[in-house]
Order: structure tokens, then sequence, then C-alpha cells
């Protein structure tokens, strides 16, 4: 068994707001292309694919495989949400570990563009017209995980709670929203669509995208059989749920994530035998505003109660969204994640331009689903 399994290509086509353009086929046939000829290994050498969207209808990850030129291969469709890209990459790995396969090329997309609507996509279809005090509160925990159902609401009650409970100002949330647009401008594969502060939803969500990514994995001896950079490896993988008694008191931030994200990550860090403190560069999922900030502290990298003043000062080591994060680049829910992953392997060789972070070795990426199914995956350049 392998004890590692190699990121050896990624592409990620540019990230833009819904609206009509470029064929959704177009969008996936090119990231495909472009994370095999990043590794330089043709599609006859790929074993497994696997595919994921949160809004695809029946049967269009096998028309998008069948016209890719990748036809024949087994496929494994996975429609899990904002989860879908982290599940796929998560169960590729361990595909190749298993020894079931020796690469598999990830690919996630999302088609928002004709008739896409925000009110959708946020659950404000069903908003509950009700104070932000009374949209979280303890109850029974199906009732509370029910919750989730209304994005927009728990979101809502996450900003009321930043301010309310911790003190955080605008002047924080602007400042993390400032930042997120700086770092997206220096990123070629966002389009300037995203970055437009009308963009931005209220209470301060990401913007939602329409495009493609897709990442490359390997074992060692794929890599070694056809002389291939292995210069990236993925440490570790944890995938966590959460106990019913960390919801039961309907703590918003919860909901959204935060303890699942630090049991995560703490396994990550005991499995990849790291700390904090050896992590350079970080890609988490910052839906909002206030996933940034929660997600960062239950990282470790600021106490809660210091979130104002992390929010505030520049920021050092390790950097936090270089690539801008899904606040400046827009969120795909199908692709995101790998968006993240190709950054870090873009960071971890020496490749990512002015948005660099010097001598970067290693680095962590973080994704959720409205706070549930938390992935934490660490990789080292080698």
């Amino acid at each position: 068994m392998p004890e590692r399994v190699l990121i050896i290509g990624v592409g990620v086509t540019p990230f833009s707001a819904p609206r009509a353009g470029t064929p959704l086929l177009d969008l996936v046939g090119r990231a495909a292309r472009m994370a095999l000829e990043d590794a330089g290994i043709d599609g006859d050498l790929v074993d497994q694919v696997f595919m994921s969207s949160a809004n695809s209808g029946v049967g269009v990850c096998e028309q998008l495989l069948a016209q890719t030129g990748l036809a024949g291969l087994p496929m494994f469709c996975i429609r899990d949400g904002g989860a879908s890209a982290s599940a796929a990459v998560h169960l590729a790995r361990n595909s190749i570990l298993a020894g079931e396969a020796e690469a598999i090329l990830v690919l996630g997309f999302e088609d928002l563009q004709t008739g896409f609507s925000k009110q959708k996509f946020f659950g404000l279809d069903g908003f509950p017209h009700a104070e932000q005090g009374e949209l979280i509160r303890p109850g029974t925990p199906l009732a509370v995980i029910a919750q989730r159902e209304h994005p927009a609401a728990l979101y809502a009650a996450q900003m009321n709670w930043l301010q309310v409970r911790l003190g955080l100002t605008e002047l924080c949330f602007e400042r993390v929203l400032d930042r997120a647009r700086a770092q997206a401008r220096l990123n070629p594969g966002v389009c300037t669509d995203t970055l437009e502060r009308g963009a931005w939803f209220p209470p301060y969500l990401s913007p939602p995208a329409h495009g493609a990514a897709a990442v490359l994995l390997c074992s060692e001896a794929f890599a070694a059989r056809y002389g291939l950079r292995g210069g990236v490896g993925i440490l570790t993988c944890t995938r966590v749920g959460e106990p019913v008694c960390e919801l039961a008191d309907g703590n918003p931030l919860d909901l959204l994530g935060r303890s699942a994200t630090r049991r995560a990550a703490e396994q990550a860090c005991a499995q990849a035998g790291i700390g904090v403190e050896d992590l350079d560069v970080i890609e988490l999922h910052d839906q909002s505003v206030g996933d940034f900030l929660v997600s960062s502290a239950a990282l470790g990298l600021c106490e809660e109660e210091g979130m104002a003043g992390f929010a505030l000062r520049a920021q050092t080591r390790p950097a936090v969204c270089p690539s801008g994060g899904l606040l400046g680049c827009g969120y795909v829910p199908g692709a995101s994640p790998l968006a993240q992953l190709a950054e870090l392997v873009h960071q971890l060789r020496g490749e990512a331009g002015d948005r660099q972070v010097p001598g970067a070795r290693t680095g962590l990426q973080h994704s959720a689903a409205v706070g549930r199914s938390v992935t934490v995956a660490i990789l080292q350049r080698l």
C-alpha cells in the first residue's frame, strides 16, 4: 500500500458570475485537459474518474464524460451539495490507497447560468421572517439540523452572534472582504465580474459562480514508473461529522461547522505529524465573512476572542486564502474545493506568481457544506 497519494496535475477554468456564456462541456473538457497537460500524461493512463456537482441533473456527468474523450472509464458521480468535491477527492484517495486504481481524475463543475436564482441558491425562497435572535434556538436535534435548509438565515444568525456576542464591527467584516478582493485580483483564474461589491449577497456571503476544476491523483509507484514529477503529496485527508450534542443548543457557529472544523483539523494534524505552526498556507471554506473568521479560529490561527484583531491585522504566516478564497473568487459548489487544492499545489511548487507565499512547503485545505461534512486535507511539497 502506498504511503502517500500525489497530486500530479491541476486545472481550473476562470470562475465567472452566473450568466449565459461558455458551454459547460467546454469548461469541463478544458479543466480535464489542463490537469492532464499539467501532469504530462495522456488520458488513457487514467484508471477512474470521479465527478462532483451540487446542482447538475441526473445523467449530466455521464454525458460530459462521454464527450471529453474519457468514455468507458469507471466513473463515480458525487452529488453531496457543497461537500461534493471534497467527498470525491476523499474517496478517490482511498481508492488509490486501497490499490483499486493508480491514477484518478477528479472533475468538479457547476452550471449556474440560465435561469439561476440567488434566492434558490441561498435558500431565501423559504427564508423565515423572524427576528435574528429567534432564527437559531435550542430544540430537538432533528429540528436544529433542519435549520440548515435555510442557509441565509443561518448566516444572518452567525453574523449577529459575532457582532453581539463577540463584539466584531462592520470594519472587521469589510477588512476581510477587501483582502479577499485584493488577492482575487492577483489570481488570473478569476473573472472581474465576481469582484464587484454588488456581487456579494447579504449578510456577507460569497457570490455564486460558474466554472470547472480538476485534480489528477496518483500513487507514488505510478509517478515513478512514468517519470512524473511527484512534488506534492497528500499527507492526510480527514472528514468528520458531528454528534448531536454539539448542535443541541442551536449555536449558529457550530451549525455552520465550528466544532467539526476544530476536530477535523486536530485529527489531520495528528495524522500528518505536524502542528498549526508548521503550516505555510491555508485555503479555507469562506462561504461567508463569518466563516472566514470562525474557521480561522477553529483551525487554531487565533482565539475566538481575538477574531477582531485577526481580521484587522495584515496576514502573516500561515497565509490564509491567498487565492482570494470563495469570497473573492466566487463559490462553485462542485468545483471550489478542487480549485483550493490547485491553489495549494501552485503555492507548494512555487508557481503562484504575485500570490506566492515565499518558501511554502506545507498547506491545508478545508471545506464544508453549510457546516456539515467538514473535510481537512494537508498537502506537502516532497
